[in-house]
């Protein structure tokens, strides 16, 4: 359901369940008042700090996994371009007609890259991801009989370490972004959102309608704290989006 549903949709369903978690505990209480109401305890308030300090943990620990995922995303897309730049300046070392050879397939590797990040759709960006490490492959063979070719010197390491660089950039962005928050995490953090709901409904029962305001209110801005993690979460499928300019840059670059 978290990885399919649209986030505004899950947010939504999250505060449709909250308010009537919140109905639920208010009818349960007066039933509870009919059946004893001699046991009556007024006295929730210690139970309402349990539940919401818990809540506010949980808040934070996922607030913490997503914002920490989103990070490493946008410092890997930094790092592709400064490598992908690193390379293209180290075949200066070798001669102008390698270059001219090596040059535009650099480019058009950097390209699909760039291209790649741009995409929404899992299974579109797993293709266009497979087609951009098959032309780095194609590079890659090329690069390395241009070596062969030239006599052994210190151009080779130079060169070599920066495509090793650049291919394991891409494989770590790539699993960086299959990457998600536990889906146990994002299920508990809803049960307890509904959970925290119900027992402040049992708790305001007596106060009637007086908070059912400020009680939405809250219920709204916790749903609103549930997308955002979702949304984080989400490299291209929301609207907190992992910027792409520094690829794109060093693409454009390239290919002039």
């Amino acid at each position: 359901m978290f990885e399919l549903a649209p986030i505004w949709v899950e947010a939504l369903a999250l505060f449709a369940a909250m308010t009537l978690g919140s109905i639920l505990g208010n009818q349960l209480n007066r039933y509870l008042r009919r059946r004893t109401p001699e046991a009556v305890d007024r006295d929730e308030s210690y139970i309402l700090s349990g539940m919401f300090g818990l809540l506010a943990l949980l808040l934070a620990f996922a607030f913490s996994l997503a914002v920490g995922r989103y990070e490493e995303r946008r410092e890997l897309v930094v790092a592709e371009a400064n490598a992908l730049g690193t390379l293209a300046s180290r075949l200066s070392l070798l001669t102008s007609a390698q270059q001219q050879a090596l040059r535009p397939e650099l480019a058009a590797y950097a390209a699909a890259r760039a291209e790649a990040g741009l995409i929404a759709d899992d299974a579109a960006w797993e293709r266009t991801s497979m087609a951009a490490a098959a032309r780095l492959d194609e590079f890659s063979a090329h690069l390395y009989a241009a070596l062969q070719a030239a006599p052994p010197d210190t151009r080779g390491p130079l060169l070599v370490q920066a495509l090793n660089t650049t291919g394991d950039l891409a494989t770590a962005r790539h699993a960086a972004r299959k990457a998600r928050l536990p889906r146990e995490v994002i299920q508990l953090l809803a049960l307890f959102c509904v959970a925290g709901a119900t027992v402040l409904g049992y708790a305001l029962e007596a106060t009637g309608s007086r908070h059912a305001i400020v009680s939405l209110t809250f219920f709204a801005l916790l749903s609103l704290a549930f997308a955002t993690i979702l949304d984080l979460d989400r490299p291209r499928g929301g609207t907190i989006l992992v910027p792409q300019e520094e690829l794109i840059r060093t693409a454009a670059a390239l290919a002039v």
